[in-house]
């Protein structure tokens, strides 16, 4: 996954000036983050390698013009092995060998890591809002601190994770987090305006998007 091919210093700048635009209408504090990958994903490979051994063994079997002996056999079935663990590397394929809900697992977990090490949870009035983005999986998660958490609920940033969703599917991750700043904005707006008088809003986090290939 080329993630800065997908992430210039232009797309990134965008990320960050939506986050600014967002936090200035809100007492919130957004981060964006993406990942290449949420999991090494071992079992992908293991998997694909069993899946490889068997087709290519099976149709050895089937199709060879002679007998086969053991220790040909024993070449086949490494052989094919090798073929599907290298053939699981392909992206669409170890999705599949994976499984939607071990990668939602591997997801959530990987934002749950990164919304304490981008310190959100240090927020004074806890509206630190993380938005992270894996891009293998096509899968996104909104965690909010315990002060938004308390109004919003996990249901509340529904909208957000879906637009995201839908661009990085759609191979246009950057516009994703655009979209996705913006509705989570809102939601802050609305429940953590702005305080009185003209002071800008105090901003705790940096701003920038957070990319790492896991």
């Amino acid at each position: 996954m080329e993630i800065d091919h997908l992430f210039d210093e232009a797309q990134r700048a965008r990320v960050t000036g939506a986050v600014k635009q967002a936090e200035g209408q809100s007492r919130g504090q957004i981060v964006p983050v993406v990942v290449g990958r949420s999991d090494p994903y071992p079992e992908a490979r293991f998997r694909g390698g069993l899946l490889g051994a068997a087709l290519v063994t099976g149709a050895v079997l089937l199709w060879a013009p002679r007998p086969v002996t053991v220790a040909e056999l024993l070449l086949v079935e490494l052989a094919g092995g090798l073929l599907g663990a290298w053939a699981a590397l392909w992206d669409p394929l170890e999705r599949l060998l994976i499984g939607r809900q071990a990668m939602a697992q591997a997801v959530r977990s990987r934002a749950l890591r990164a919304f304490h090490e981008q310190g959100l949870h240090r927020t004074v009035e806890g509206t630190g809002v993380l938005i992270f983005a894996s891009l293998l999986e096509h899968q996104a998660v909104v965690l909010g601190d315990h002060g938004i958490h308390a109004r919003m609920g996990d249901e509340g940033w529904a909208e957000a994770v879906g637009a995201l969703v839908a661009r990085m599917r759609r191979g246009q991750p950057t516009e994703g987090f655009v979209e996705a700043i913006g509705r989570c904005g809102a939601k802050l707006q609305a429940h953590f305006p702005p305080g009185a008088g003209d002071a800008p809003p105090r901003n705790e986090l940096p701003d920038a998007l957070r990319v790492s290939p896991s």
